[in-house]
């Protein structure tokens, strides 16, 4: 395959490669023939199913023969050697340099034209979601910190966060997929330990270390780090020092492997160093099943976390045909620059006075069943933060992204008895029907915010669990 500035060729057959004398790379082709294909920049196909790892391109075996059957056979090379050259490289030429790199970064995408782009991925891969999750998604993954995916087993979770990262056209070697294990019970067992006995630093086998250094030194490249399952094992234990780390400044997050006193004594100090920087260019998502296998967040948990539950397309409803992109150049690598000129795109959507005051009432009203329930500082201001950084797209509205961010940063804490939470959240009476509790009633009181929809469903649907089981989740 040969890349001249983003157009792609293929030729054929190739039978071997050599040195000449004047060190160029001398391809020759089997019989004198060559077959050449031109990549159709708007084939979906061919752009939908290939990943990039530096100069190896692995690509859908379906559409590479699609290319290959409409290939030009026969083709007379022009301004080749004799002996059927194909082609020579000089060693020391531009070609010889750089990489060949199909996702060239070009900065004129618009955040919509991404958005575009995320959705024709995601139908294409048949994952399911509504329009308002992925933008949902998207606009809690630029708000820093960790997004974790929630949702019933099977419904393409990881898939999700794995198609955002193609989107983005992150480098298949900067993503690092991490199976979270059960047994895991400290950050020794993500990250690894110092052995003072061999002086040695031993990583652990995530991966997780190695992929932070490399973003360490690359910082100018977007990183993806997918938890899968996360709450397999206690996320509090594993992933203390990340919880205490995501929440500072991109230049202040520092995770530490080792005692720095120990730094001098490491054999591998200078590949392990004491600590890790972990910038602005990481982006984390975790994903979780909410079965009896796994284990419930803490506050902790929640407080640091957009905590996204996905919903289903129903079955029938789900798109027969695959969507196409956008008209812009569906190559396009988003770099670090571009999409940090995504974040903070509509601060004229910060949340309002009466907003706060909304917020804390309902504060007060958490806070008066449980001294240990509420809402603090840090996710007012992370609500805010999500709100400025939500895009200009009819698909989530900023009443919805409201009610959104209640869903993901205060629900989730709602937990306890029927005696506990019931003048809270309501009750049921003897027809079946939801009465209303003190929370409903609040939430009524602020009607320009939002109709919250989704707020006032996840309120009942709690209070059904209190009416059945006595306590809720």
């Amino acid at each position: 395959m040969w890349n001249d500035d983003g157009q792609l060729t293929l030729y054929g057959v190739i039978s071997n490669q050599s040195y000449t004398t004047a060190g160029e790379i001398a391809f020759r082709v089997d019989n004198g023939s060559l077959k050449k294909a031109e990549i159709n920049t708007n084939d979906d196909a061919w752009y939908g199913n290939q990943y990039t790892c530096d100069d190896v391109i692995f690509i859908d075996k379906a559409a590479l023969i699609s290319e290959l059957d409409r290939a030009v056979t026969s083709v007379k090379p022009t301004n080749l050697e004799q002996d059927s050259l194909l082609g020579v490289i000089d060693k020391n030429s531009k070609y010889s340099k750089d990489k060949p790199n199909l996702s060239k970064p070009v900065e004129n995408i618009s955040e919509l034209d991404f958005l575009d782009r995320l959705r024709c991925i995601v139908d294409r891969e048949k994952l399911y979601y509504e329009q308002k999750d992925l933008v949902n998604f998207h606009t809690a993954m630029k708000s820093d910190g960790l997004v974790i995916l929630s949702g019933l087993s099977g419904t393409g979770k990881s898939q999700l966060a794995l198609a955002y990262a193609r989107a983005l056209r992150i480098p298949d070697k900067n993503v690092e997929f991490i199976p979270v294990r059960p047994y895991w019970a400290d950050d020794s067992d993500l990250i690894g330990f110092a052995d003072t006995i061999n002086s040695v630093y031993r990583p652990g086998d995530s991966g997780l270390v190695d992929i932070l250094l490399d973003a360490e030194k690359n910082s100018d490249q977007l990183y993806m780090v997918v938890f899968d399952e996360m709450n397999l094992a206690r996320v509090e234990h594993y992933f203390s020092q990340f919880l205490s780390v995501l929440e500072m400044k991109p230049d202040s997050r520092k995770i530490k492997l080792y005692n720095k006193e120990l730094e001098s004594r490491m054999y591998n100090n200078e590949k392990y160093p004491s600590s890790i920087t972990i910038k602005s260019n990481v982006l984390f998502v975790g994903t979780v099943n909410t079965d009896e296998s796994t284990y419930q967040f803490s506050d902790k948990v929640l407080d640091r976390a957009n905590v996204i539950n996905l919903k289903m397309i129903p079955f029938f409803k789900t798109p027969t045909t695959s969507a196409n992109f956008s008209t812009h150049d569906k190559n396009t690598r988003i770099t670090l620059s571009k999409y940090s000129e995504f974040k903070n795109c509509s601060k004229n959507n910060a949340l309002t006075t009466e907003e706060k005051r909304m917020l804390w009432e309902i504060q007060e009203e958490l806070n008066s069943v449980d001294k240990n329930i509420g809402i603090g500082w840090r996710i007012v201001k992370q609500i805010d933060g999500y709100l400025c950084n939500l895009p200009d797209t009819p698909k989530l509205t900023r009443p919805e992204a409201i009610d959104m961010q209640l869903n993901q940063r205060v629900w989730t804490k709602l937990r306890g008895s029927e005696k506990q939470l019931k003048g809270l959240l309501g009750s049921v009476d003897t027809s079946g029907n939801v009465v209303p509790g003190r929370l409903e009633k609040t939430l009524d009181s602020y009607p320009t915010s939002s109709d919250f929809k989704e707020s006032k469903s996840t309120i009942r649907r709690k209070v059904k669990e209190l009416d059945v089981y006595g306590f809720t989740n």
